[in-house]
């Protein structure tokens, strides 16, 4: 499964992503995912997961929201 792929299998969620190719799109695995990022956490230790790729599937900033920096 492509990156990419995953995202939209999974939107709103938090994805441990395990790549087999370093690509812009990578080729990979999802080795786990939820909408809590407490709950993400806490299953990624537990789990004891490394050399994974995190990344959320969705907008950085909920709409109806802004952002200043």
């Amino acid at each position: 499964m492509k990156l990419e792929e995953a995202k939209t299998l999974y939107p709103g969620e938090w994805i441990a992503f395990r790549a087999v190719e370093e690509t812009e799109n990578p080729e990979g695995e999802v080795a786990l995912h939820n909408k809590d990022r407490r709950v993400f956490d806490r299953e990624l230790l537990e789990r004891k997961l490394t050399d994974i790729y995190i990344t959320f599937a969705g907008p950085p900033v909920p709409e109806g929201y802004g952002t200043l920096f």
